[in-house]
């Protein structure tokens, strides 16, 4: 990463503070450096007035769903978008969302009916800043009255045997081996619309960019430069893997996905121009999941991604 480069990230780290933590920074890639998890307090007393938040949406530019209910399955009533402010008629317990800071099951009733996760909104506290909905679950289906009794239906023909459904790829390591493939076909997707050649998946550089999210994880910090001497650049890291040839690597902390891993590196133009580098022939995809049990920072709940890419 060269001095520029640094010179940016750090600009960027001075411009941004957050409530609760700076975690949001962590799904925009390797130009951030990301710190600080929220400590808690002592259980504030419940509001008995409504409260306004500002939104923070994942990636800064993906709008955020407005739910009819506390819950991911609830169908969706709307979006709202990054730095917008809305009003909090209410919160109550819903599905456990993760967010920029943390993760939590409290959900947000705005005034215009719909529900947000509390993990997507600012409201300068880490207690629900609204009163409590008393359980109000407009999706809460209402008691029907028992049907009539009606006539036993006529016997069928048994269905047909149907064929097992084809099992599902094996997990290796928390999901990391079926995220690591679709990074890769993500990636050369976009290498695609350039024109470039596809790149190939090259064992000893995939070994070198795992090693060095598990490090990351272990050591809690995001970086491409190692404190351990013996492998302190991604070149040496390749090298004692034994790929001999030029390098280089990006690197993302924090995206819940692979897709949101790859519109992190596409939306920076530098790790855009190394991802698509069409000299570029081998590459080798990383993708690790925390330790949440750890704490609330990014640095131990992740994810990490790494890709390494190679002129042989």
């Amino acid at each position: 990463m060269s001095m520029n480069a640094e010179s940016r990230m750090w600009n960027m780290m001075r411009d941004f503070t957050g409530r609760r933590s700076r975690a949001a920074l962590g799904a925009v890639c390797a130009l951030a450096v990301v710190a600080g998890g929220a400590v808690a307090g002592p259980a504030a007393a419940e509001p008995e007035e409504p409260a306004t938040g500002t939104v923070h949406a994942p990636n800064w530019r993906l709008p955020v769903n407005v739910r009819s209910g506390p819950s991911l399955k609830s169908s969706k009533v709307g979006r709202v978008r990054h730095g917008a402010t809305v009003t909090i008629v209410c919160t109550v317990r819903g599905d456990r969302v993760k967010g920029g800071w943390a993760a939590t099951d409290v959900w947000d009733k705005l005034d215009t009916g719909g529900f947000i996760s509390d993990a997507f909104v600012d409201t300068g506290t880490d207690e629900p800043a609204a009163p409590d909905c008393s359980g109000d679950d407009p999706e809460q289906p209402k008691p029907t009255e028992p049907a009539e009794p009606t006539d036993p239906p006529k016997p069928t023909e048994p269905p047909k045997p149907t064929e097992p459904a084809e099992p599902e790829k094996p997990d290796a390591g928390e999901g990391a081996t079926a995220w690591e493939k679709e990074v890769f076909d993500l990636t050369n997707a976009e290498r695609k619309k350039k024109g470039c050649q596809p790149l190939r998946m090259d064992a000893r550089l995939t070994k070198a960019a795992r090693l060095h999210n598990q490090e990351m994880r272990e050591r809690r910090y995001f970086n491409h430069i190692s404190p351990v001497a013996s492998h302190r650049y991604p070149e040496h890291r390749a090298k004692a893997q034994g790929y001999q040839a030029e390098v280089s690597e990006i690197i993302a902390l924090g995206a819940s996905n692979p897709r949101e891993a790859m519109q992190g590196w596409m939306w920076s133009s530098g790790h855009r121009e190394e991802l698509l580098k069409c000299s570029w022939k081998s590459v080798g995809v990383a993708a690790l999941k925390g330790s949440p049990g750890r704490g609330n920072r990014l640095e131990d709940t992740g994810p990490w991604w790494t890709q390494m890419f190679g002129t042989r």
